[in-house]
Formats: structure tokens, sequence, C-alpha cells
């Protein structure tokens, strides 16, 4: 086995975990395959949040078979925590299978393949922990650091406790050392990770996430800190304080609120009301009045009626977020709300969702309006997706930015662009003024 290729569904947590299974096949001498028909090991990191994601995956084991019969195929992820010994009796090509909590023994998992064995490694009591030095970092400008892992919350809809199992908070000098090193590389910009990031406390010193959040500003050499996810039952004044206090941090939030009718708040178990949302939602506007708020809306929640629609439609026109994220209801194996009832007809749902998108794609184009005449300060990403002529970045609020190059910039510049045009989902314009190439820290 010389030759490997990861492929990866779902959230920055898996994005994160496959920088992980990366750097440690590297370690043991494996090489990227330049295409998946072409690797020895193909390794599906997945997520089951979402939309039959174990059919997806048979479907996509039965591609690969066809594609690249001589592969051994290894499913890392939520998937695999969810179904373990199962993924082996379904597909003889399955060689191993890894839950989130045990990403770090991949390497052990390849040894066992060597020796005729088909591990499963599912769980959360991993034997060995990685250091941050092994994860193979697929951005120059951005790095990922996880702060604390799984969830207590045990919202009905939710498989996130059940795949990633229960917080568990890393030492707050730990993580430091990890965006100081990433700082030194060259990385410009820290977003850090968790399921409920807001519930992180330090296990040594019980510092919160304003304290890490305050502390990771001020490293030096990063330009940007932001974070994901919050639940807003943790959304405390001092991380409120931060956030609009610190220049460093991102001026954008993500803060999910999944309905905006108290009956299915409820139902879901998230244990906040609508106008607990809105009030905090006041409080974050009130001290960063120039914050971009995202979230995340589930259309279609058994029972929800047109009124509980109607409600959160009223709830996007009042908070008028950057960014949606809306999905139609799955229901999730071992969640309560699998088992609720009354479940909402799919065309009703579809319908919903086609109402919703209409109503958020208008408000992020005005709000995206609104800049146009401005100058943003953007750090480069790389190529626009369309165009390889231009650059793409983001602002200091997430919003995409596109722009021509003049031959004088590069990856990891920051650039002033005059904002002359916006869409729904990114704005575009041309760079104003010279680029700032900050310096690489020695380490």
């Amino acid at each position: 086995m010389r030759t490997f290729f990861v492929e990866t569904y779902g959230c920055q947590m898996n994005q994160h975990d496959s920088e992980l299974i990366e750097g440690q096949l590297r370690r043991q001498g494996l090489e990227p395959a330049p295409a998946v028909g072409e690797a020895d090991l193909v390794v599906l990191n997945t997520c089951s949040v979402r939309d039959k994601p174990v059919q997806k995956i048979i479907s996509r084991i039965g591609a690969l078979g066809r594609l690249n019969p001589a592969a051994t195929i290894g499913i890392c992820g939520c998937v695999a925590e969810q179904e373990a010994e199962r993924l082996l009796d379904r597909s003889p090509a399955v060689g191993f299978v890894i839950g989130p909590g045990q990403t770090a023994r991949i390497r052990e998992a390849v040894r066992a393949l060597t020796q005729g064995e088909r591990p499963v490694l599912t769980g959360f009591d991993a034997e060995s922990e990685h250091g941050f030095t092994t994860i193979f970092r697929k951005s120059e400008t951005r790095g990922m650091v996880t702060v604390i892992e799984g969830c207590n919350e045990f919202c009905t809809f939710c498989i996130v406790p059940y795949t990633r199992g229960r917080e568990s908070s890393r030492r707050l000098t730990e993580i430091l050392d990890e965006i100081r090193d990433l700082a030194s590389s060259g990385v410009r910009e820290v977003e850090l990770l968790g399921q409920t990031i807001n519930a992180y406390r330090c296990p040594e010193s019980g510092a919160g996430l304003a304290t890490l959040l305050e502390a990771a500003a001020g490293v030096e050499g990063l330009l940007r800190v932001r974070f994901i996810t919050s639940h807003p039952r943790h959304f405390g004044q001092d991380l409120i304080d931060v956030i609009a206090g610190h220049p460093k941090v991102f001026r954008y939030l993500h803060l999910p609120i999944q309905s905006g009718a108290d009956p299915v708040l409820a139902r879901m178990h998230r244990r906040y009301t609508r106008a607990e949302y809105l009030e905090l939602v006041g409080r974050i506007r009130r001290a960063a009045p120039d914050i971009n708020l995202s979230t995340d809306i589930i259309v279609g929640f058994p029972g929800e009626t047109e009124d509980d629609f109607a409600a959160t439609i009223d709830v996007l026109e009042r908070v008028r977020f950057g960014q949606v994220f809306a999905f139609g209801f799955s229901p999730r194996p071992r969640t309560p709300a699998a088992r609720y009832r009354p479940r909402v007809a799919e065309e009703v749902v579809s319908d919903r969702l086609q109402r919703l998108f209409a109503v958020t794609d208008r408000i992020s184009r005005e709000l995206n309006e609104e800049l146009v005449g401005r100058v943003v300060e953007v750090l480069i990403d790389g190529d626009s997706r369309r165009d390889p002529t231009h650059w793409q970045g983001r602002g200091e609020d997430n919003r995409v930015v596109n722009f021509p190059k003049t031959g004088r910039e590069a990856v990891g510049d920051v650039v002033e662009v005059a904002v002359e045009r916006a869409g729904a989902h990114s704005l575009a314009g041309t760079i104003s003024g010279g680029a700032v190439r900050l310096p690489v820290i020695a380490p």
C-alpha cells in the first residue's frame, strides 16, 4: 500500500479531521494519489447529520469498486461511529472503520490491514492523542484548531452526541501552542472549532471561550480569529465584549436558531425561546453593529405548522442574516425526533424551503448591496473558482470577495478592495491600494 486519497463529507470538524488523517498517513510513508481512481487506499471521512448518509456512503463504495476495484476503502467519521461493524458486513472492500473519537489511530488501522485484519475502532476513549504537528494543513492562509469535541445539549434532532460523544475541552495552553505554531508558519487566520464551542472550559484553569478568544487574538502574526459553532444559551456578556472590543476577532458570528417558533424550539429541546434569541441578537448588535450574522434553520420539523413556519420567516426578516443554512428535517437514528409525529409531507417541506430561500437570498443581496461603494479589507485565499485571472478572498465579516489580479499581490496578502458589484452570495470589485504582505514570525 503506497498511495491514498481522502474524500471529506460534512462540516469544518470533518474537514479538520481529514487534515489529521492525511498527516498521519503521510507520516506512515504513504503518498497522496493524484486521483481517487489511482489510490491504493481510499478514505471516506463521513458525516451523518442529514440526508440518508449510510445509503450515500454505500453507494459511493459501489462506485469506487467499479472505478478502482483494487483499492481498499477505509470509513472514518460519524457514519463509521454510527454503523461500526455493519459497514464491514456491507462490503468486502471496506478494510477498516474508525469513529471520530479514534481518528488519531488511523496508522494503527493501516498496520492492521497489512496483517490481514479489518479493524473497527469506535468509541471515545482513544488510547493515544495526536500532536498538532502531525496535521497536514490544506490552506496557506487559514488554519483550523479544535478546542472542544462532542456535545452535551442533546437536541432531539441531532446525532452529534451519539457520534462524537460528550463535551471534552482541550487545555488552553495546548490550544495557544498550536495557534502560535500556525502563526509562525505564515497562517493569518485561525478558526476555532467545536460543536458547541461557547461551552468550552479549560480543564486546568476553567477559562471559557472569551478568555481563549482574547488570548488567541493576542498571538503575534495573526490577523484574524474566528470561531464556530455557538449555542445561543451559552452566550455570555464576556464573549460579546471580546467580539465587540478586539479588532482581530472576526466580524462574523454563526448563531443557529433552528426555528422561529416556540413550540418547535421546545420539541427540539433547544432550551431558549424566540424572544430570548432575539434579545441576544439585540445585545450583540448593540455592541458590534457591523457584525455579519449567519444561522441554521430546520424546515419541516415534526409537527411544524404553517404558523410555525411563518414565525421562522418573521425572525429572518427581523434579524436579517447575511447567510442562512437551511435544510429539511432528516430523522437520525437514536434521536428522539426520529419517533416524533406528525411528519410534515415532503412536498410541503420542499415548498417551504423554496419560500425560505427566496427570502434569505433577497436579504443577503440587500445586505451585500449596502457594501457597494465601500472599501473592504480582504485576505487573499487563492484563485477565484470561476476565473483564474481573479483572486478570491474573504473580508473581516466572512463575505466572499472576488477581484482581478494585478500581478503585485499573492496568496496570504491583505488588500483593500473597492466593492463594485454585489450578489446574494459574494462581492466583486477591484484593488484600491497596495497589498500588505505580513511578516512571517520566526518559531
